[in-house]
């Protein structure tokens, strides 16, 4: 089957509006194609080269943006990555003993969620970090692998406490800025937001889900609290779909990233040795590292590796390979053994969440990539889908 086929497919069949899709070795890009529609609702428009589309990353902002900024400044040794983040934020509770290193390998023992914008109501200095003592950990640091935005979130603190600066300003500092990237936002200036791919009409999926979390949280407490919630009803664009993030100001650590399909090449490259600018290369050993060898879910900082048990990247990438998914549509996968990155980015929750195995589609989109004409003899596809 031609990946052309495939996508048409996805289309027609209301899985996706449309994705874009790019593969690339070292610097140069091999593949890069954009099919399909980059919104239907309110009205259908079709995905453009001019001007470039800006997808919602989602959790690719945990290791495009957050990991790298803990790592570049573990490199300015400002931060110990074996330093327990209650030393760094007193005011946490006696139980939050993990490590930073915990936290970026999803070893915390934090909950995978939490809905942080229920209780902080006014946005002060201390954010959500006066509301972590209401966060109940479900096991203890290093025990087992557990994904989890609420320690992103954490890192996002510890960040700008570290630094002394915003987070937004530091990855502008250290990323952004230097890498010449001219689309890439944490926060999307309000004459761009035109030029993003739409998410959900409303936050419907998120309402359920902290509705759903309500009613069991001592015994349904704070459901009216939920319930209350000033949820969003039009069609969300230009701001981060992550509640948490939204809520925040456009990131929480967790989410918030906006970037077209050519900025996130150039951010990937900053992981490969051969290609990297901005870290040295022990700095860069980190993303690579296996830290949870003997559990199901191999971790490295910031990333899942293509070892673990059930991956988005498929066996058409080595077991070598790094990656990360995002909730929007969105993945990034990263394989050493011939230095290629696998970009797919989608806005499958637009207009609606559908409860579909993405991570399916993902490994068979690989599949198809590496069977190309255009991936397989190294040249450039640009034509409209």
């Amino acid at each position: 089957m031609k990946i052309s086929n495939y996508i048409h497919s996805l289309v027609e069949g209301g899985i996706v509006p449309g994705i874009s899709i790019l593969v690339g070795k070292r610097e140069k890009i091999r593949f890069k194609k954009q099919y399909g529609l980059k919104s239907i609702f309110p009205s259908n428009e079709k995905l453009e080269d001019a001007p470039p589309t800006l997808y919602d990353l989602a959790s690719l902002t945990k290791p495009l943006v957050t990991a790298f900024l803990l790592v570049y400044l573990k490199e300015k040794e400002k931060i110990a990555l074996d330093k327990q983040v209650k030393e760094i934020l007193p005011q946490l509770p006696n139980e939050f003993d993990m490590t930073l290193l915990h936290l970026l390998t999803h070893t915390s023992g934090l909950p995978a969620w939490f809905p942080f914008y229920l209780f902080a109501d006014k946005i002060d200095s201390d954010g959500y970090l006066a509301h972590f003592p209401l966060v109940k950990l479900e096991s203890r640091p290093g025990r087992r692998v557990e994904y989890s935005c609420v320690g992103y979130i954490l890192l996002y603190y510890v960040i700008e406490k570290i630094a002394g600066t915003s987070f937004k300003a530091l990855a502008r500092e250290v990323i952004f800025e230097p890498l010449g990237l001219k689309n890439t936002f944490l926060e999307v200036p309000e004459h761009l937001k035109k030029n993003t791919a739409p998410t959900e009409k409303g936050n419907e999926y998120e309402r359920k889900l902290a509705l759903d979390w309500a009613r069991t949280y001592e015994s349904g407490k704070y459901l009216e609290r939920a319930r209350q919630y000033k949820w969003r009803e039009e069609v969300i664009q230009g701001e981060a779909h992550d509640v948490n993030s939204h809520h925040l100001g456009g990131t929480a650590g967790n989410a918030g990233l906006f970037s077209t399909m050519e900025d996130v090449f150039r951010l990937c490259q900053e992981f490969f040795p051969s290609t990297a600018s901005l870290l040295n290369p022990e700095s860069l050993r980190l993303f690579w590292k296996n830290f949870t060898p003997f559990k199901i879910s191999h971790r490295t900082v910031g990333f899942k590796r293509n070892s673990s048990f059930i991956t988005s990247g498929g066996r058409a990438l080595s077991r070598a390979a790094i990656g990360h998914n995002g909730f929007t549509g969105t993945s990034l996968w990263l394989d050493p053994r011939k230095e290629m990155t696998f970009i797919l980015l989608s806005n499958r929750v637009h207009p609606e969440y559908k409860a579909v195995n993405f991570d399916k589609i993902r490994r068979k989109l690989h599949r198809l990539l590496t069977r190309e004409p255009e991936y397989r003899k190294g040249g450039r596809q640009e034509k409209q889908g």
